[in-house]
């Protein structure tokens, strides 16, 4: 995040929100970064619960982690919305016969309004915090997926760009397509579990082998963000866990499983991509997660 900003800029607001609520553990002063109409959709907040209930969980949580320390990954900023990747680290239950590090990775949407955010987002990694107790508190709400606002021609090329894929390669199967979207030797980033490797033909191949699991494998854009060569959003793949692959049994489950992508695109193909996963949508359908080890 850049540092040349107002006090109402939305990257100040959240990097402000970071190093004093996240870091700093000021729980007294959420009031103050939030508007008094704040909409938390998190799902780790209880639903309607305000700012009473986004104190509650950030109570319960240093209470279990009290040396919580955050620290921001990627992020993009477009118009009055802020979007970023968060690692979560710390010590859970100091003391305890439970203590273990663990290490958390988020994906985080801020909607700012007057200096304040009004509005939140996040997906959200439960095969982490499902063993420690941690349970969500809400369903996802629905999004918000296109564009807010004035955009380039070439930040709505490539915003268009991204629906396509997903539209296309990732909902329709077309496979075939990948190259439209994708540059030959694009490169493939999670720090959560090992990335896919590098390239159209190792995606091409990772896919073919989803679609074999899930024939009805779908991808629904929630939130949609565009700034420069960057685009941004959250999704929610659905399908049924039918079909043979890398040897797993099928369960017949449904599928829901939902992640936060960056895209950077050169000439309107994506040539590097980052993400966020809530692996636990698969450990609903029976496969099993290898979990993240803390750094």
């Amino acid at each position: 995040m850049t540092s040349a900003m107002s006090s109402s800029d939305p990257e100040r607001v959240v990097r402000r929100l970071l190093t004093e609520v996240h870091n700093g553990h000021r729980i007294d002063r959420l009031a103050f970064h939030h508007t008094a109409d704040h909409r938390e959709l998190d799902p780790r907040v209880a639903e309607h619960a305000g700012l009473a209930g986004l104190a509650a969980f950030w109570t319960r949580l240093l209470a279990a982690v009290p040396d919580l320390r955050v620290r921001p990954d990627v992020s993009l900023h477009d118009g009055d919305r802020v979007m970023a990747f968060l690692v979560w680290q710390g010590t859970f239950r100091p003391g305890t016969e439970a203590e273990r590090e663990f290490e958390l990775h988020t994906s985080e949407l801020f909607e700012v309004r007057d200096g304040r955010v009004s509005e939140h987002w996040a997906v959200v990694d439960y095969s982490v915090l499902r063993p420690l107790g941690f349970l969500p508190q809400q369903p996802t709400a629905s999004g918000r997926p296109g564009l807010v606002g004035a955009h380039s021609a070439v930040e709505r090329a490539n915003a268009a760009a991204v629906l396509g894929a997903y539209r296309e390669v990732l909902t329709e199967h077309r496979l075939d397509r990948a190259d439209a979207y994708y540059e030959r030797d694009y490169v493939h980033h999670n720090a959560q579990m090992p990335a896919v490797p590098n390239g159209v033909e190792a995606f091409q191949a990772y896919f073919a082998a989803n679609f074999a699991a899930y024939p009805d494998l779908s991808a629904t854009v929630d939130h949609l963000l565009a700034h420069g060569d960057r685009v941004m959003v959250f999704a929610t793949w659905r399908g049924r866990f039918t079909g043979q692959s890398r040897g797993r049994t099928p369960t017949g489950r449904p599928l829901v499983l939902r992640t936060s992508d960056l895209f950077r695109l050169a000439d309107g193909r994506v040539a590097e991509h980052w993400e966020v996963v809530d692996y636990s949508g698969l450990e609903d359908v029976g496969v099993p997660v290898r979990q993240p080890v803390a750094s």
